[in-house]
Order: C-alpha cells, then sequence, then structure tokens
C-alpha cells in the first residue's frame, strides 16, 4: 500500500525491463557480429548528417551553438524530475495520523495513528492463536486506513482469525466513535494458506 497507482508502477516497471533487454540485446549483437556493427556505424552517420544541418539552422545569437541544446536539456531536465518524484514516492503512504477532524468552531480531534495501532497490536496478542502481528496506518484516497498483519500457528481456522481480528476493531470504532476501514492480512498455517488470505473492512 502507497500513495501511487499500481497499474502505473508496474507499466513503468515493465517498460523499463522491456527497454533495458532490448539495449542489452543490440549491445550483445553489435560486439559479436560485425555486419550488424557495420550497419550500425551506417546508421549512425546517416542520422548525424540529417541531424547537423538542424543544428546549423538554429544558432543561439552569437555564441555558435544551437538553442536546441537548451530544448533537449530542458526536455532531460523535466523527464529526470518526474523520474525522481515517482522515485520518492514509492514506500510512502504511512501516515502518522489517524483522525485529523474539525469538531467544533474553536478546536479540532486529532489522534495519533500510534494509538490505535498500540491498542490492535495490545489486543491481538492476548490470542494464542497468534505467532506475530503488525498493525500499521496508511493514507489511501485521503482516508486512513488500518493493515493488520497476522502470522497465525499451524491449524488456526481463518475464520476464527477474522473473528477475532474483528472484534478488536469494532472494539476500537467504539474507543475512537469512528468505523475506521481496515485490510486485514492473514498469513501462516497449511489451512491459512490454502484459504483466502486478505480481507477488506
Amino acid at each position: 500500500m502507497n500513495n501511487t497507482n499500481r497499474a502505473l508502477n508496474r507499466s513503468l516497471v515493465l517498460g523499463a525491463g522491456l527497454l533495458l533487454l532490448a539495449a542489452a540485446a543490440v549491445l550483445g549483437l553489435l560486439a559479436t557480429q560485425s555486419a550488424m556493427a557495420d550497419a550500425w556505424g551506417s546508421v549512425a552517420d546517416s542520422a548525424r548528417a540529417s541531424v547537423a544541418p538542424w543544428f546549423q539552422a538554429t544558432p543561439l545569437a552569437a555564441t555558435g551553438n544551437s538553442w536546441l541544446w537548451i530544448v533537449v536539456v530542458a526536455v532531460l531536465t523535466v523527464i529526470v524530475g518526474l523520474l525522481l518524484g515517482f522515485i520518492l514516492r514509492q514506500g510512502r503512504g504511512h501516515s502518522g495520523r489517524l483522525i485529523s477532524e474539525q469538531t467544533t468552531d474553536w478546536g479540532s480531534t486529532q489522534v495519533d495513528s500510534a494509538v490505535a495501532e498500540q491498542a490492535l497490536q495490545h489486543a491481538l496478542t492476548e490470542h494464542p492463536e497468534f505467532l506475530s502481528t503488525r498493525v500499521s496506518t496508511y493514507r489511501v484516497a485521503r482516508q486512513a486506513v488500518l493493515k493488520v498483519s497476522v502470522t497465525c500457528r499451524r491449524g488456526t481456522s481463518p475464520i476464527d482469525v477474522v473473528r477475532i481480528v474483528e472484534a478488536a476493531l469494532t472494539a476500537l470504532d467504539e474507543l475512537l466513535g469512528l468505523r475506521i476501514p481496515a485490510l486485514l492480512q492473514i498469513s501462516g498455517g497449511f489451512r491459512v494458506r490454502t484459504s483466502r488470505t486478505t480481507r477488506i473492512r
């Protein structure tokens, strides 16, 4: 869970992978096939001869250089900026604030994520069905969502797991006076692995 579109993530990864694969294949052919290297040299010379007049026809004042280089640098800068922005967004989405509401004209109600996370963690660790539990908060579509991940002991029924976690979430909702969306992820023994492992509440 993060604040980037999953389809966009996968499309960019797939596109980058295909480009790298194509580049590796071309470099391999150029290094091993002399005919391919000769053809590449011919294409490169032809492209250079075609592009050179463009730069000669677009001089930048008295510098002797073409202003097209400025356009190329600007476009590359924008592309690099977009890629850096995309990279920096990865892995984010965690939220330190669970509730932030303007309750009156004079103030607001703020509840940190740690309050809900620690309360749920404490409630779930009391059940011997769980080997480990983890609760985290994410921001999805500008709304806080709890993610509850539990690892169960072998032989534990997923139905029992869902019942226990839903009871803890209901108690938390009653404590906060607000229904908090939650994602439950279950992993563990054979019965769990052969059953549906994710539940959205």
